[in-house]
């Protein structure tokens, strides 16, 4: 159910994952080339014409955070930060001869490197932002995805989550959770440690099954979703299940466009305030947008699929996502 574009410039949203350090957002595109400079300002100007107020930064590794901590810094009444290790990156925590990420090389059990995770953390903690609060809100991207196993194997994997899980008890931050292709496994893995995480957290980009989605809000995490959560019947169906007092709303940009063409969900999409321009990357124009390279200007086309799934006005559905955001992670929102 479209909102009117008066009704629509009302609504406010949390893209609760953008991850900025990708090479997209630094202008370069394919084979490593640079095509234009960062145009991360105007990114975070597109997106609050569009009601994105608050852009929560997702950290794939230790080295990455500190391009998102100069990022919060950069622009603190809009942008605050998670902290961890992806799945993608966890064999990085155990490799002997790698460089760590504030100097000096790992060891094979990983101890320096988590240790480094965890002082680098509480130095940001000790910090003050928005609302007096630190811009580190929760910690992750932490989990599993079996999907993608050329970087890091289901073992690697599997031991850095247990690690990090023992971080995030001692620093009681909410979750930021990844699971693709292993909701079984990552249940097994979590759930010992549920008893001393009270806050629990976000499964963020989640993509599965209707069954793994209430598996996971049963454990008590919420379940955010985002342009590749509407590709298949079964995820349409898993978006329709999910209880708005559990939702949140993503772009997961640069990645996990809306395919807007798709019949089944393009009509909902009918009414929807038009996008800036966009050109190819390599013909680029400052203050348009690029093609194929996502962003948060579009997080309210992904609340219109949602509200049209569920049947109900997507202002309802953009207010109990802006709710259970803030609620869950403070995003610097003044009270």
């Amino acid at each position: 159910m479209p909102a009117s574009e008066a009704s629509a410039s009302s609504l406010r949203y949390a893209d609760v994952a953008v991850t900025f350090t990708a090479d997209q957002f630094k202008g370069i595109y394919r084979g490593g080339k640079a095509y234009h400079e960062p145009d991360i300002a105007e990114v975070i100007q597109r997106a609050k014409k569009y009601g994105c107020e608050k852009i929560m930064l997702t950290t794939m590794s230790l080295p990455l955070a500190h391009e998102n901590l100069a990022l919060v810094r950069r622009f603190p009444e809009t942008c605050t930060m998670t902290l961890g290790v992806h799945p993608y990156h966890a064999k990085e925590i155990y490799a002997s001869s790698e460089a760590s990420g504030t100097g000096g090389g790992t060891t094979i059990d990983g101890a320096r490197y988590l240790q480094e995770l965890r002082n680098f953390a509480r130095t940001i903690l000790a910090g003050q932002g928005v609302a007096g609060e630190s811009p580190l809100v929760a910690f992750g991207e932490i989990g599993l995805d079996y999907d993608y196993l050329t970087r890091s194997d289901k073992a690697t994997q599997q031991r850095a989550f247990r690690d990090q899980l023992a971080i995030a008890v001692e620093l009681q931050l909410p979750l930021f959770l990844h699971v693709r292709e292993s909701c079984a496994d990552f249940i097994s893995i979590i759930k010992p440690f549920l008893a001393d995480l009270p806050r629990r957290g976000l499964v963020h980009s989640f993509a599965g099954t209707k069954e793994g989605m209430i598996q996971l809000t049963a454990l008590g995490f919420d379940i955010s979703v985002n342009g590749i959560c509407f590709r298949t019947e079964e995820q349409l169906e898993m978006v329709r299940s999910i209880p708005l007092e559990k939702l949140q709303l993503e772009t997961d940009a640069p990645w996990c466009e809306i395919q807007e063409g798709d019949d089944r969900i393009k009509q909902y999409l009918e009414g929807a305030r038009p996008l800036p321009g966009s050109r190819k990357h390599g013909k680029f124009r400052l203050g348009e947008m690029v093609k194929g390279r996502n962003e948060s200007c579009t997080i309210e086309r992904v609340a219109m699929v949602v509200a049209g799934l569920k049947g109900i006005e997507v202002a309802e559905v953009a207010t109990a996502a802006w709710e259970n955001s803030v609620r869950m992670f403070g995003l610097g929102v003044k009270s």
